[in-house]
């Protein structure tokens, strides 16, 4: 896949994704890597524009300026299936200070920087740093989480 060029005022881009079904996958985040981290936006409009090129509108992107920064890169979807992760899966997330965040619906390994989806589709960094405790009988991960993440 690659972002081919911006289009319109508000954020929108025209992809190029021959080997993917864009339309298919638009429930799961899309990762474009900055500064060698693969950061994940969430698709909130996709048209098919023909061929295998789409219109995508992406969550956070606003603005032509931003789409712009956009152009050349090359988005992808995280394929890998972790097994190791499963096993987290319907853990309640805590934060730092015990506060339940909300249910682990999935964990994403992305290389360099696994995050962990919870109940309201927050993506949550989880570096093995992070990790406070797991209670496996409680069915709890308390993790240190960056202030203003989540905005609690």
């Amino acid at each position: 896949m690659r972002i081919l060029k911006s289009y319109g005022n508000e954020g929108g881009v025209i992809i190029s994704a021959p080997e993917v079904d864009i339309e298919e996958r638009a429930n799961e985040p899309v990762f474009i890597e900055f500064d060698g981290l693969p950061v994940p936006f969430f698709i909130q409009e996709v048209t098919p524009r023909g061929g295998a090129k789409y219109y995508l509108k992406l969550e956070d992107i606003d603005s032509l300026a931003q789409a712009e920064e956009l152009v050349g890169m090359e988005p992808y979807f995280n394929d890998e299936d972790d097994e190791d992760g499963e096993d987290i899966v319907g853990f309640t997330l805590l934060d730092q200070n015990g506060k339940a965040v909300g249910e682990i619906t999935a964990f994403e390994d992305i290389p360099g920087n696994p995050c962990i989806e919870i109940s309201s589709g927050a993506l949550i960094p989880c570096p093995e740093e992070c990790i406070i405790d797991v209670d496996p009988d409680r069915k709890t991960i308390r993790l240190q989480i960056a202030e203003g993440l989540l905005n609690l």
